[in-house]
């Protein structure tokens, strides 16, 4: 699909992994800097986001398929990665080869 995605909550929870712990990333100037949260707590983040996106082909390749962002995002380091179950992703947004 070209262009941007997004989408609502209950989509973009049916795409993360499985497990209790799911894995984020923020970008901080030139690296990424990466956490574990609970799945009740990036549940929440997801549900209290202004909106999800999916993100693009580079962080899909890291695994952190879905983009959140809050009302005040302005910056790329405002943006939450979040990790996704690659093949409920690849099903639910193919990407063109």
């Amino acid at each position: 699909m070209n262009g941007r995605r997004f989408i609502n909550a209950d989509e973009a929870i049916s795409l993360l992994p499985d497990g209790d712990e799911i894995h984020t990333t923020i970008q901080g100037g030139m690296m990424f800097i990466g956490a574990d949260w609970s799945r009740e707590d990036i549940i929440d983040k997801i549900q209290k986001s202004e909106r999800i996106e999916i993100a693009g082909p580079n962080a899909r390749a890291m695994g952190h398929g879905l983009a959140l962002y809050d009302k005040n995002a302005k910056y790329q380091s405002d943006i939450l990665f979040v990790e996704t179950d690659k093949a409920k992703l690849d099903a639910f947004d193919p990407q063109e080869e």
